[in-house]
């Protein structure tokens, strides 16, 4: 019996852990599939690739990691922040700065995916055109993607893989994402 309990506790383990690395490939996945989609329709109207590049490249790493039940480490530096949002929203949405120069400290690659998939959502689920707006609140940026729609809801927040990769992404890049109503991107600005 005992040798029952202990083999029953060691398959829940690794369980557990084959649970975990299928969620990273689900979510690298997933967010492959949105700038795979994103070059694509560039491609179609003939503008460059812009940022979606760098989302290929860092979804790749992200599931090579998984294999091994990680996600990729991120790494900060410092970023012109007009410049990066610029860049991520590139044939996808406008672009109100009213934050003045902000540079932060961030992961680059984190933060673009996160706006990539934020973006995204707008265009897929939400009304009328994206824009970007972003602002200063004290020492952040606030980074909001707005649209006509009605926003995010509670219902709609539950299950949202674009959501739960774009919170993570905001996380790893020294942010903190809002995700109710339309979504924001807080980051503290570097001194």
């Amino acid at each position: 019996m005992e040798m029952f309990v202990v083999l029953s506790v060691l398959l829940v383990a690794r369980l557990l852990v084959l649970r975990r690395r299928m969620d990273l490939v689900a979510r690298a996945e997933h967010e492959l599939r949105g700038p795979l989609t994103a070059l694509l329709m560039a491609a179609e109207r003939g503008l460059p690739p812009g940022a979606e590049l760098a989302r290929v490249r860092l979804g790749l790493d992200d599931l090579a990691a998984a294999r091994v039940g990680r996600r990729v480490a991120p790494s900060h530096e410092r970023v012109d922040l007009f410049e990066l949002t610029r860049a991520a929203a590139r044939g996808s949405a406008a672009v109100d700065w009213d934050a003045g120069r902000a540079v932060v400290c961030t992961d680059p690659r984190r933060l673009t995916q996160a706006l990539g998939n934020l973006m995204a959502n707008a265009v897929q689920h939400g009304r009328g055109p994206v824009v970007v707006r972003g602002r200063r609140a004290g020492t952040r940026v606030r980074i909001e993607v707005v649209d006509r729609g009605p926003g995010i809801s509670g219902k709609r927040r539950r299950g949202a893989r674009g959501l739960t990769i774009a919170e993570a992404a905001v996380s790893d890049a020294g942010g903190r994402l809002e995700a109710h109503g339309h979504p924001a991107i807080e980051i503290p600005v570097s001194s």
